[in-house]
């Protein structure tokens, strides 16, 4: 397949030299890329900044805002079989960004935010468009990171946002080189990874999205 890979944290300038991030490390989306050139597939991997290296054989595209990372996906989501949302994109952006650095003051300083683009619903709806006129069918998959009602917020996502598998975790895994990931395909149960380095998660997901195109295709 063609897999299309998005990693790492997107920025949202304040100014020229301040921005808003989260502590997205980029490692699952890298792992991800990893595994899935290991199984033989073709990955492009769009990526905000991170410390990371990209796998050898990876075609990289490199975004730093929640906007570059939407056009850089809607460039390149006809072209991919499957479209893996690993990245942790800002829901939110500053409405009035200054073109200067701003000076620091005595007073408080209030920020105007702005909603993002919504790129995994984006991915969801045109799949069912691009599905709608025949063609060849494309898988989704997002993550989410919940921090109460994992299951129930996680599946509302995957339903909601029409996807064909759904990545839970919790805040814990940020960073860390070790996560207990919860993964749900669409019409089946739940299926828990427990406490594995991202490697050995990304090999596991890879593994499932490979069983859903292959019985889709049955």
């Amino acid at each position: 397949m063609r897999i299309l890979i998005t990693a790492g944290g997107t920025r949202e300038y304040i100014d020229p030299v301040r921005f808003i991030s989260n502590a997205s490390s980029g490692r699952m989306g890298y792992a991800l890329a990893r595994a899935a050139l290991k199984a033989g597939h073709e990955v492009t991997l769009i990526t905000a900044p991170t410390a990371l290296k990209p796998p050898a054989g990876t075609q990289v595209i490199r975004v730093e805002s929640a906007a570059e990372m939407f056009e850089a996906v809607k460039a390149e989501f006809s072209r991919c079989e499957c479209l893996i949302m690993a990245a942790a994109v800002s829901d939110y952006t500053p409405a009035r960004p200054s073109k200067t650095k701003l000076k620091k003051q005595t007073n408080n300083l209030t920020l105007e935010l702005k909603p993002t683009q919504d790129i995994l619903k984006w991915a969801g709806k045109h799949k069912a468009a691009s599905q709608a006129l025949g063609r060849r069918p494309q898988i989704v998959v997002g993550f989410a990171l919940e921090d109460r009602d994992l299951w129930a917020n996680a599946e509302r996502k995957l339903h909601e946002k029409n996807l064909d598998l759904i990545v839970a975790n919790a805040p814990s895994a940020i960073g860390a080189e070790r996560s207990t990931v919860h993964i749900k395909i669409r019409g089946a149960e739940w299926i828990e990874t427990a406490d594995r380095n991202k490697t050995a998660t990304a090999g596991r997901i890879i593994a499932l999205i490979e069983r859903h195109v292959h019985r889709e295709r049955l």
